[in-house]
């Protein structure tokens, strides 16, 4: 029999889908395992939270042994602030079946502040939601607050020789909004427990609670009926796709063709529906003929910790670690190929160059001075430059010398004056490339994604990677590679198409 408590997070799930906290207590079955990415932003939370603590050091922790059952937790926060303990991490209270658990517990002078931790840079809605259950469940338990803080991350403090966690955090007084939410979480918690207790599923179609303020573990199930090449695919549909369903359209091949849509959305409920291509030659020739060889096709791989770990850059920031250049040198096919990949242990020695420093010193021998840069969604890599123009002034005229050569290939599929049916309804280039060259792939390669990329060389950084260094370095660089060759073959069948025509 399922525990019928309301937690924190239960209380969350029910307030974004009363039948989400259903199945978080019901159909626990029906939850997918957590992927490597899920358990990476777990574990950079659960950081941060340990982080977080050493802003107000000292404490007592309480964190349970076996976290479905609280009870001793909640005998250690009541017996610790009876004894007049100053600072308790994970705190617990518990009444009329409903339980909080809070990140820190902290007096000051004669005040008692609840502080919950986030790992984002600013206080959300959602956030005041689960704050406002944790204020009544203390309240309700004869411990309320004097004052309730949201302890966030402040992304423009600079990290020194070390962190100063003084400046990493902000703590966020949500006191008062939290207080004028109190009767409204009275009335959900009810709502909730007749939820829970119930033992049938609530009905409740699907809409756009089902993405926000998170992703459900649950669309798999609740969204069974909407087919493969649905309205939901419908690119930048802003809308349209939720007015098709609720007037009894799922698939988009069924779209009217009176229903109004963008040229872009033609082209695919066109392809849908017929299998139609479409080629706009004289945009694809008008687009590319201001490019100037050679052309230097290029990407870059970035780091974006919340915690900084390079020596004057900020949380979230974007931190260049690698790139890769294919350079087309002419129109005969005549091509090579540079790339850079920054050594782990640079990021964390203050006694060499900082490795973007070394990047920039690299790109300086790699790109010539004429020639177009081009990239898959070049904002990307134009704000990653801007960013280390601002963090070395010195080298601002070169950067901002590249930054006004760089083209983007995106442009000429977001605005589909090239369509292929199996583009589907993203402009990605992981969507772009097999619909132009079904044989390129990066299946084979052992990383295939730049999630991954990302996620490895961070932990090379910090010490917490298992592997084999050398050779997971040399899968980096192949991983790079691909992605700007990738670019490549989408150039040639550009330029196929035009001389062509």
């Amino acid at each position: 029999m399922p525990s019928l408590t309301i937690s924190k997070s239960r209380f969350v799930s029910g307030c974004q889908c009363p039948k989400k906290l259903f199945f978080d207590i019901h159909r626990r079955e029906l939850k997918p395992a957590i992927d490597e990415n899920q358990q990476a932003l777990f574990d950079a939370g659960h950081e941060i939270g340990h982080l977080a603590q050493t802003r107000f050091p000292g404490g007592v922790d309480v964190s349970p042994e076996n976290y479905y059952d609280f009870s001793t937790s909640i005998a250690q926060t009541i017996s610790l602030i009876n004894e007049g303990t100053k600072t308790i991490y994970e705190a617990a209270f518990s009444t009329d079946g409903v339980l909080a658990a809070l990140d820190i517990l902290h007096h000051e002078g004669n005040e008692r502040w609840a502080i919950e931790v986030k790992s984002s840079t600013g206080v959300k809605e959602y956030h005041i939601t689960d704050a406002s259950l944790q204020y009544w469940v203390m309240n309700k338990s004869g411990f309320a607050p004097d004052k309730f803080y949201l302890m966030h991350i402040d992304n423009t403090y600079p990290l020194g020789e070390t962190l100063d966690v003084n400046r990493y955090f902000k703590l966020a007084d949500i006191t008062d909004v939290v207080i004028e939410k109190q009767s409204w979480v009275n009335d959900k918690i009810n709502e909730l427990k007749n939820v829970i207790a119930s033992p049938n599923e609530p009905i409740l179609d699907i809409g756009t609670h089902c993405s926000s303020p998170f992703g459900c573990d649950y669309m798999h199930h609740c969204w069974k009926h909407i087919p493969e090449n649905s309205v939901f695919n419908l690119s930048y549909a802003r809308g349209k796709e939720w007015e098709l369903y609720k007037n009894g359209i799922l698939e988009m091949s069924s779209i009217p063709d009176e229903f109004k849509l963008s040229h872009r959305q033609k082209m695919q409920v066109d392809g849908a529906k017929n299998g139609t291509e479409y080629i706009d030659t004289k945009s694809i020739e008008n687009f590319m003929s201001g490019w100037q060889y050679p052309l230097y096709f290029f990407d870059f791989e970035t780091i974006f910790p919340s915690i900084p770990v390079l020596k004057g850059t900020r949380a979230f920031q974007q931190v260049p670690f690698q790139y890769s250049l294919h350079i087309v040198n002419n129109g005969n096919g005549d091509i090579s190929h540079r790339e850079f990949l920054a050594e782990t242990e640079d990021f964390t020695n203050h006694e060499v160059t900082d490795p973007r420093l070394q990047l920039i010193q690299q790109l300086k021998k790699d790109i010539g001075p004429t020639g177009s840069i081009v990239s898959y969604n070049a904002e990307f890599e134009i704000s990653v430059l801007r960013m280390m123009a601002l963090d070395f002034p010195e080298e601002a005229a070169f950067l901002e010398g590249l930054i006004e050569r760089f083209v983007d290939l995106l442009l000429v599929f977001r605005n589909a004056w090239y369509y292929k049916p199996a583009m589907g309804g993203s402009a990605s280039i992981k969507s772009v490339l097999p619909a132009i060259a079904p044989e390129f792939s990066y299946e084979d390669l052992t990383i295939n994604n730049g999630g991954d990329a990302s996620n490895i060389f961070l932990a090379m950084i910090k010490n917490k990677f298992n592997g084999d260094v050398a050779l997971t370095r040399k899968y980096l660089l192949e991983y790079c590679e691909r992605d700007t060759f990738g670019m490549v073959i989408l150039y040639n069948e550009l330029m196929k198409v035009i001389n062509k025509y």
